[in-house]
């Protein structure tokens, strides 16, 4: 079920152009796994029960700030806001479900929901994180195939709640500039997994290693762990423990996801209608220089240089690449 309600306006004989749209969205019989006697052999099966519910608005202004014989400037801005909520689940997520970089789902909270270990500090000794494990102790190794998760801390949706552009067009005679800057926020993002008990002469080592544990006394300046030796890694292989992988799926490998983002700049010439009948066989032509993901304005600083736009969701994935084009059109 769904309610959409919309509001269009010009002002000052259009030269300012407001629309707002508000959407509110009920959603039922969705498909999800529910637990089930296990006949037919299955524990779990896939159904037609789960239901969420969602709402946000959009809302864009957009006018001509200047206007003349030769020159002018036009401006358009774009907020979004959307949020879901998960309002009937019965499926039973493992820990691991909820704590990866995609996010999990789980009722009462958003679609695609980002929830993280307990980290509880490093040990004295040995620099060796520590966290709330599926019991509720305080441990080493935490059990990701666990379906007890109580003990996890809820970090935020994974997909960003609020989202725009701000785009800007200047004109002076044949030329055109055009500046676009994108942003969002209200996500978190799962830093990528770096840490591992174990390390060769290949491996680049994460830059976080700066500033690591390295005697007792660290621990309180600092939640970066030691780098381990080879009796830790003998001792953690027979007791089942993986400290280093459940600290990168802890509340302290997770950021912000907001960002702003210079997106693209693009000048562009027209050629004139006295140079063009020079040429005859042209009725328009026009020549232009674009530029692409040149400039992350802002974004969290735990990312250290982690693209907020990029996480691997399986497969071969690349960052967001910085561009620049040149184009030339013509019309015969």
């Amino acid at each position: 079920y769904q309610t959409n309600v919309g509001i269009d306006a010009g002002f000052f004989k259009n030269r300012i152009n407001i629309s707002v749209d508000a959407y509110s969205r009920r959603s039922f019989d969705l498909i999800s796994r529910i637990k089930t006697s296990g006949i037919g052999g299955e524990a779990y099966k896939a159904a037609n029960y789960a239901d969420m519910k969602s709402r946000g608005f959009e809302f864009l202004v957009s006018g001509q700030v200047l206007k003349k014989r030769t020159y002018g400037w036009k401006s358009t801005l774009t907020f979004g806001y959307n949020e879901t909520e998960i309002t009937n689940a019965q499926n039973v997520p493992l820990i691991f479900d909820l704590v990866k970089a995609e996010g999990g789902n789980r009722e009462g909270y958003p679609v695609n929901s980002l929830f993280s270990l307990n980290f509880q500090g490093l040990d004295h000794s040995s620099g060796i994180p520590q966290f709330i494990d599926e019991t509720g102790k305080t441990s080493q190794g935490v059990y990701l195939q666990d379906d007890k998760i109580q003990y996890l801390v809820y970090e935020g949706p994974v997909d960003p709640t609020i989202n725009g552009g701000f785009s800007n067009t200047f004109n002076y005679k044949n030329l055109s500039l055009n500046i676009f800057v994108t942003y969002q926020a209200g996500n978190k993002i799962r830093l990528y997994p770096a840490f591992r008990s174990a390390y060769v002469d290949l491996d680049a080592m994460p830059k976080e290693f700066l500033d690591r544990w390295e005697m007792p006394g660290d621990e309180k300046v600092t939640n970066v762990p030691a780098i381990s030796d080879r009796f830790f890694e003998y001792q953690t292989a027979s007791t089942g423990a993986y400290p280093y992988n459940n600290y990168n799926y802890s509340n302290v490998r997770v950021a912000d996801g907001g960002f702003v983002r210079l997106k693209t700049v693009a000048l562009t010439y027209v050629l004139g209608n006295a140079v063009l009948k020079k040429l005859a066989v042209l009725k328009t032509a026009s020549l232009t220089a674009a530029a692409s993901n040149f400039w992350l304005i802002y974004s969290d600083k735990k990312l250290k240089g982690q693209d907020p736009e990029f996480f691997n969701a399986g497969g071969v994935a690349q960052p967001l690449q910085k561009q620049l084009t040149l184009s030339l059109k013509v019309g015969f």
